[in-house]
């Protein structure tokens, strides 16, 4: 028998960070198996043969994304081509709904069983894209507790795996680098700031977040600041704007950061959990463009835009957003947890609930034991 051929499709930055852990995963069950992918560094690098690297396919919005419908088109068609060829035993999909449902689909049409790891957040809007999930997709592997609920109310082969953010935390205290322990022997608070990942977000949240520190700073004088970027993110022209002594940028440290921070401001989105596996007080903020906004009010359908909150089920950490997301807002909710210690334990608690609702270490530990069982079984 030859070895089992899996084709794994991720096309955004969090899906190749997440596609990197599982490769190594099923590497180490497997090493002979045979894993081609759309995907990232991560996922080169733990052992997949990228068809398509993310830079060609992780586009953001209605506008981005309409502007390059021929290169989508054509790396569509360049998929399925491979796939014809390969013919791989099964194809895991992760998140990037728009492409990676048409991929189900198309596999559906070939017989190839298809795996949803880290599933699209149906239950937050575009609900009615759950019934394609039940025909074509074989099973959800989902990271988050209550989706697993979600998807078996509609009648989908779940499996809650437990989020993959675990595998990278310790309950043990991080070495903070010298530059952020000089920064906290001499500061009297940190706060650490989390704009987002993408230069919309960062555009749009930055200068809204560096104000409101601006604010708290008049009772906390002594307080310094780090903005927690990723790797890829030129922030040269951000220091220059922003040329204050006690605001420091730091890339690929996000997790130091989070656990010597007294505060954080957290854009919504995956920094937001981290800092709840880390049971760092928090406000999270979101703004976008006013259609962006507009639609969301009609589509989304989730009380609460902090994934703390949603997994609790009720309003721990506060959250601003659109024209809430104001530096007076922020300063306020800061202020609130900052001079009360009785409220920063709260929010302590109530993020320590949460965190142990995303389940134990080894996320992808176990999605990796599904998915060679799957790869195995189509290969016989």
């Amino acid at each position: 028998m030859s070895s089992a051929k899996i084709f794994i499709s991720a096309g955004e930055l969090s899906g190749d960070l997440h596609g990197g852990n599982l490769v190594k995963e099923i590497k180490k069950l497997e090493p002979n198996i045979s894993i081609s992918a759309i995907g990232g560094n991560n996922m080169a690098r733990s052992g997949a043969q990228l068809i398509y690297h993310i830079r060609k396919t992780a586009f953001m919005g209605f506008a981005e994304v309409a502007k390059h419908l021929p290169s989508i088109r054509k790396i569509w068609r360049n998929t399925l081509q491979f796939i014809d060829a390969e013919k791989p035993d099964l194809i895991v999909l992760i998140d990037y709904p728009g492409f990676n449902l048409r991929l189900a689909k198309a596999a559906y049409k070939r017989q190839i069983p298809v795996i949803y790891y880290i599933s699209p957040q149906v239950w937050a809007w575009h609900q009615s894209r759950v019934k394609k999930i039940k025909k074509y997709i074989n099973e959800v592997l989902c990271i988050l507790p209550f989706e697993e609920y979600w998807f078996k109310e509609h009648r989908v082969n779940v499996t809650f795996v437990g989020h993959p953010l675990l595998d990278q935390h310790t309950d043990n205290k991080l070495t903070p680098s010298k530059h952020i322990q000089n920064i906290t022997n001499r500061a009297s608070h940190l706060i650490g700031l989390f704009p987002g990942s993408r230069k919309q977000e960062i555009e749009r949240h930055l200068s809204v977040m560096i104000n409101a520190v601006l604010l708290i700073r008049k009772d906390f004088p002594k307080m310094e600041a780090v903005v927690g970027l990723a790797p890829a993110i030129d922030f040269t022209q951000y220091k220059e704007q922003f040329p204050y002594k006690w605001l420091h940028w730091i890339s690929g440290e996000n997790d130091e950061i989070m656990q010597n921070s007294n505060f954080l401001i957290v854009s919504s989105g995956t920094a937001s959990l981290e800092a709840a596996i880390y049971q760092t007080p928090m406000v999270v903020i979101y703004k976008m463009s006013p259609f962006s906004y507009w639609l969301g009010k009609i589509f989304v359908k989730v009380p609460y835009i902090a994934m703390a909150n949603l997994i609790e089920g009720k309003k721990g950490i506060a959250e601003l957003i659109q024209h809430e997301a104001t530096p007076k807002n922020i300063a306020q909710e800061a202020n609130k947890i900052l001079n009360n210690p009785d409220v920063e334990n709260e929010i302590r608690l109530f993020l320590k609930s949460v965190s142990e609702k995303l389940g134990a270490p080894g996320a992808s530990e176990r999605a990796a034991e599904i998915i060679t069982g799957y790869a195995h079984k189509s290969n016989n």
